[in-house]
């Protein structure tokens, strides 16, 4: 299994202290995220990835390390707009489409696209092939199915509410907790169960996390915060 774990080359400013129990629980986060769906295939997770809503603990990418290295070596820069992320994840990367048609699937003014594509041109983000007809760049797109992980110690109603703001851009999260009580889990396994997240209690899994839905731009400026999270960082799985 192709598993890494590397720092962020983008660390927050102003690091929060981080309890040493809550430490703790990180070794049995990384531990756990290596039995995620298809986690076999290749696994890199990125400590403290500054994502588009949100900071997890880890962010963990289930795909090939290569597809990430192909984005990094790509000389379009890193696409950390929502506006520039959903024109990108409507084009496709070989079959033109004009602006009228990405206006019509977006539900943006066309004048919006226009401003906006013309930016992305120069970029290399994307490519005109005639007419009003535009392809996305190859390198642009997902990555791989990404998982937002937190680790707290006994605060389940402060995980609960930072792992649901993930959703939004990632495929699923998993929540890693320390010890609970009884009363507790009664509460917080079915809240997790509705959300298809992933829960592990004091070293134990409870629920396995479930694929959920992603709006494509944010899927796509997910796979851009990892690929900028990354960027210098070997992921060669040879080194």
């Amino acid at each position: 299994m192709i598993s890494m774990v590397v720092d962020t080359v983008t660390p927050r400013h102003g690091r929060r202290f981080e309890p040493l129990q809550e430490l703790a629980l990180h070794a049995t986060a990384i531990a756990a995220s290596e039995c995620l769906p298809n986690a076999k295939s290749g696994l890199t997770i990125v400590r403290e990835l500054v994502g588009p809503i949100g900071i997890p603990d880890f962010t963990a990418l289930i795909g090939n390390p290569a597809r990430v290295l192909q984005r990094q070596r790509s000389n379009v820069p890193t696409l950390t707009n929502e506006i520039d992320a959903g024109i990108v994840a409507s084009l496709n990367p070989s079959a033109g489409r004009s602006l009228d048609w990405t206006a019509s699937q977006l539900g943006w003014p066309k004048s919006t696209l226009q401003r906006r594509v013309g930016l992305l041109l120069k970029m290399g983000a994307v490519h005109h092939v005639g007419g009003e007809r535009f392809v996305r760049d190859e390198s642009l797109g997902t990555l791989g199915r990404i998982y937002a992980v937190e680790a707290k110690v006994d605060d389940w109603r402060s995980a609960l509410r930072q792992v649901r703001t993930y959703r939004v851009w990632a495929d699923s999260y998993l929540l890693v907790m320390g010890p609970l009580t009884d009363r507790v889990l009664a509460q917080l396994v079915p809240e997790v169960a509705h959300d298809r997240g992933g829960l592990v209690v004091d070293g134990k899994w409870l629920l396995r996390p479930r694929l959920g839905h992603v709006a494509p731009a944010r899927r796509i400026q997910a796979a851009e915060a990892f690929a900028a999270s990354t960027i210098g960082l070997s992921l060669d799985p040879t080194f």
